[in-house]
């Protein structure tokens, strides 16, 4: 039995598995991995950002939208294309699993990427995930919160002032919605006025908006400047702190509030992936043939925003299909039926697909569309932007429950509630009972520990028949260090069993590579324990090189 192991839970991934479980021939297993168990809609991801609905509604379960598809819900490790095996991890405990393939085909997205401007990967929130969206609307409710009780007039400056970095359909979207939820809060903020919120647009181009026709982008600009929304062309970010934005023309806004829609790339993963493909990375992206298959690679397939595809346009140049919901949904409706096709031997058919059009909400209830080259805006844009966004949405319950949450927020005022997430510390304590097991061999370690009370015993595997390196560790020894401090490298963990009733101090992994490669004494530190502790077999292979 044949089997398609696809990687990624997004829209390439999730639309692919869908195609080919509804066409799919007797015989073949559909497998997904995805590192949440739902997939996201995430043009919905402003509203959430700014509550007008709730983050359970951008979300449906894999499980229940994909029927005949297993689901595997882990994060890719690594991708052996000559065993043809992925290698993932799962749970609390990252257990580590090689699943094979047939044929593969690698959804795997874009990441946030801002450590190009310095301070933004700090300072400013993404809009990629409802997590993110999430923490925005907890942020912007808590500024309001704040400004309305403190008198200090620079202090209510910074948390009145929002920036939103990028002006594409994220940027737009996500600051409409947000001066919306803002204007429609501020009657039960009595002590802050509406002329002492400041939204800003900044734009590194000369246009907001550029996928849509000039009309339309001036449109929404104008319409932008009449809520009280600042644009800003031509204008670069040089940097961000904790309290203000710095452009490349010198300007500097206090703002509490920075979002950054910019900055998506190809995860470590991807850039790997590449490498060993012997694929060079086109704008970040795999570039794939007119099939959406990695040349050279008869059984390895690529769409959404990690793939780079060509194809041809309207007017029949050439071009590639862009990041869009729209176009990932067609890509993986056409590369279902490409693998299926191949499977078979018969001919493949290069993606080709006309857009039906492209639209942006920019709030107020007001949207800009092209859609089949007619050209709207107001709010008969606004109302084709919800129903067209409501037919992509998958899965009926979820379709419902967005009609029926937009429809109350026509209505009823937004919940100002900050519903806190469960903060995740960095560093916890931890209780072990004698006889249990930390770690097992083949693992993929999660963290740093520190023994605060009782004593553990690490057993490691050595090759060519050696007898395993075993060592006793005592209150104060610790142990993850030897394979956490390359997180880049995948080392995996011995054996650790607990002796006796033992309390640790565990520090989140890259917690531990940050303070470790951030301090220069606690690097040379760790450099000087695991070449003093391990041999030389057992040590990172930069580490046992500088002692050879």
């Amino acid at each position: 039995m044949a089997r398609v192991l696809i990687l990624g839970g997004g829209f390439a991934g999730v639309f692919t598995a869908k195609a080919m479980a509804r066409n799919a021939p007797a015989g073949l297993e559909i497998v997904l991995v995805s590192q949440t168990n739902y997939f996201t809609f995430q043009p919905l991801l402003p509203e959430v950002a700014a509550g007008a609905l709730s983050a359970s509604d951008s979300v449906t379960q894999l499980r229940q939208l994909l029927k005949g598809v297993t689901i595997v819900q882990a994060e890719v490790l690594d991708v052996d294309f000559a065993a043809k095996t992925v290698t993932v991890t799962q749970g609390s405990k990252r257990r580590v699993t090689n699943l094979s393939y047939d044929q593969l085909v690698l959804a795997l997205g874009q990441v946030v990427r801002l450590d190009r401007v310095p301070g933004l990967n700090e300072h400013a929130f993404a809009v990629k995930t409802t997590a993110h969206a999430h923490r925005l609307r907890n942020h912007v409710i808590n500024c309001l919160e704040y400004a309305d009780g403190i008198e200090d007039p620079q202090v209510r400056k910074r948390l009145l002032s929002f920036v939103v970095i990028g002006a594409g359909f994220s940027g737009v979207e996500t600051i409409g919605e947000l001066k919306d939820m803002i204007d429609r809060s501020l009657k039960y903020y009595p002590n802050i006025a509406r002329d002492e919120v400041r939204m800003l647009l900044v734009e590194f181009s000369g246009r907001i908006l550029g996928e849509l026709p000039e009309s339309l982008a001036r449109y929404a600009e104008k319409s932008l400047n009449r809520q009280g929304v600042e644009v800003w062309l031509n204008t670069g970010v040089k940097g961000a702190t904790l309290y203000n934005v710095e452009m490349t023309d010198g300007r500097v806004v206090d703002a509490a509030t920075v979002v950054a829609t910019i900055g998506n790339g190809p995860s470590a993963l991807v850039e790997a992936m590449a490498e060993t493909l012997g694929v060079a990375l086109e704008r970040g992206k795999l570039r794939t043939d007119e099939f959406m298959r990695i040349p050279g690679y008869e059984n390895v397939w690529a769409a959404g925003d990690a793939a780079l595809i060509p194809m041809k346009n309207k007017k029949g140049e050439d071009v590639f299909a862009p990041p869009t919901a729209q176009f990932a949904v067609r890509e993986g409706q056409q590369l279902a039926a490409n693998i299926i096709a191949a499977l078979k031997g018969t001919a493949l058919k290069p993606f080709h697909y006309i857009p039906r059009g492209s639209m942006a909400s920019i709030g107020n209830f007001r949207a800009v569309a092209d859609v089949m080259g007619v050209r709207l805006s107001g709010v008969t844009a606004w109302l084709m932007w919800r129903a067209f966004y409501l037919g992509m949405l998958p899965g009926m319950v979820t379709k419902l429950r967005v009609v029926m949450n937009w429809t109350l927020d026509l209505f009823a005022p937004r919940n100002l509630g900050q519903i806190e997430q469960a903060h995740k510390s960095g560093a916890r304590m931890m209780r072990f009972s004698k006889g249990q097991t930390v770690f097992e061999p083949g693992m993929s370690a999660n963290g740093f520990y520190t023994i605060v009370k009782g004593s553990f015993c690490v057993s490691i595997l050595r090759a060519d028949g050696q007898e395993p390196f075993t060592r006793t560790l005592k209150k104060g020894d610790h142990f993850g260090e030897r394979v956490l401090f390359r997180p880049d490298k995948r080392i995996h963990t011995g054996r650790v069993d607990v002796l006796e009733d033992s309390l640790v101090l565990r520090l989140e992994k890259d917690d531990f590579w940050r303070l470790a490669h951030s301090m220069p004494m606690l690097e040379s530190y760790f450099r000087d324990y695991i070449k003093e502790k391990f041999p030389g077999d057992l040590q990172p292979e930069e580490i046992h090189d500088d002692v050879n």
